[in-house]
């Protein structure tokens, strides 16, 4: 398939986190998914072992399935604890705890986009799980567990960038990972087949994508320590 977008620099700053502009009426064959997965095999990977593993599904019961888990979890992991107040729930997810008007705004639209996504994800033409066969690291930070997600994580961007050239958007829906058990089950996979995040994918409404607000280079970026800002080459 020809890519729409050919431009590097475009694709690589208007790749978002599409969620509301999914077109659920327009079919996405499989060779447009397949062609996309081989290029995200070229992505670093740890140990240089393809340690990863990908499902794709395109059958309306799965999905119908995996729609009935990420349901659960946006209740038990966002609507219940922000309706409780939970402390920690409340601190990363809640736009009543951002600093200005503009912050809650854009959270308040990110919370709705993913309500509008977890109410639609069966009607989402493919989901593709992605999986690792890496043993799960002992520790959430450093050892391990640099490889385990340093591999899986690569191939999820570069596929999402293949697809952003050929029309389609998605989203990296990693809070499906909390009923990784559950999705073994549904999709019969093998035990050391852990899923690590999904993958919805579907056709944009538009290419009209923008690059998103970002904080300046010097805020976050720095030459040979902490205390000297880039930005000022």
């Amino acid at each position: 398939m020809t890519a729409v977008i050919t431009d590097i620099d475009q694709v690589l700053t208007t790749t978002r986190a599409v969620r509301r502009r999914m077109d659920f009426t327009r079919p996405v064959q499989r060779t447009v998914v397949e062609e996309c997965l081989r290029l995200a095999q070229q992505a670093p990977m740890g140990s240089n072992l393809e340690d990863w593993r990908i499902v794709a599904v395109d059958d309306p019961e799965l999905k119908r399935q995996l729609g009935r888990l990420y349901t659960e979890v946006w209740h038990q992991t966002v609507e219940g604890p922000l309706a409780t107040g939970e402390a920690a729930t409340t601190t990363r997810l809640s736009p009543d705890v951002r600093p200005d008007q503009v912050s809650k705004d854009r959270q308040e639209r990110v919370l709705r986009a993913v309500k509008h996504l977890v109410d639609h994800l069966e009607e989402v033409p493919v989901l593709v799980v992605l999986c690792s066969t890496k043993p799960i690291p002992e520790r959430p930070v450093g050892g391990a567990a640099s490889g385990y997600y340093g591999s899986i994580f690569p191939f999820a961007w570069s596929f999402q960038l293949a697809l952003r050239s050929r029309g389609l958007g998605s989203v990296m829906a990693t809070a499906l990972a909390h009923k990784a058990r559950r999705v073994q089950e549904v999709l019969a996979l093998p035990e050391d087949w852990r899923p690590v995040t999904l993958l919805p994918v579907a056709y944009t409404q538009g290419l009209d994508f923008r690059p998103a607000a970002r904080a300046e280079l010097s805020e976050v970026a720095f030459w040979n320590g902490a205390t000297e800002p880039a930005g000022t080459a």
